[in-house]
């Protein structure tokens, strides 16, 4: 395998999830990537065994996503632009990338579990530090669970930019963050049941 961090090393798996992102795992070929790289088809051949491997190191390569949650100094405001860069930069890239290794995610595990942690774990934070501001803030219950941000935000947009085919656009996004998000991180969690038989004796 080229020395990892050569250049070309990072041009071919560079190109390896940019043709995965426009064309998907399934229609992906060692021809696009070769041209993509220039770099002969031999010479991906020679380090790697098929597009699994490749796509497996692309990914380890890529390394987690990185994005900073913007700090408005409102939840809302907080929700309104880290939805906003959804189709811009890191993110839109992480979107594109999972859209293309769906079909993927359920018949290649090791695909499966390098998307789960390079792009959605590593959003995982992003939430946990919205969530923490707003609760600092008194905004949401100390209990408010950070999961709310992290699996229905992006299940929402998903669908709506790969399914429905339509922009995140700013009616969207406010229908989103008031109608959704801040009502479910708001709302009281309910007290389980043995808590409440604790209680009243």
């Amino acid at each position: 395998m080229p020395p990892t961090g050569s250049p070309r090393h990072e041009a071919i798996c560079r190109a390896a999830l940019e043709v995965v992102a426009e064309d998907g795992y399934d229609r992906m070929s060692m021809d696009a990537v070769a041209a993509r790289a220039r770099a002969s088809k031999a010479t991906i051949y020679r380090h790697w065994a098929g597009k699994r491997d490749l796509v497996l190191d692309a990914l380890h390569l890529r390394g987690p996503s990185c994005v900073v949650v913007p700090d408005t100094g409102t939840l809302r405001g907080d929700i309104l632009a880290t939805l906003g860069m959804v189709d811009t930069g890191t993110m839109r890239e992480d979107m594109l990338l999972v859209s293309g290794v769906l079909r993927a995610l359920a018949g290649v595990p090791e695909i499966a579990d390098a998307v789960r942690e390079q792009i959605l774990e590593a959003k995982r934070d992003l939430s946990r530090t919205l969530v923490s501001r707003a609760v600092a803030r008194g905004e949401v219950p100390p209990d408010a669970d950070p999961d709310v941000f992290h699996v229905v935000a992006p299940a929402l947009v998903f669908f709506r930019v790969t399914v429905l085919g339509q922009p995140v656009d700013e009616e969207f996004l406010t229908y989103v963050t008031d109608d959704v998000l801040i009502p479910l991180l708001t709302r009281q969690r309910p007290v389980p049941a043995r808590a409440e038989q604790k209680e009243s004796a």
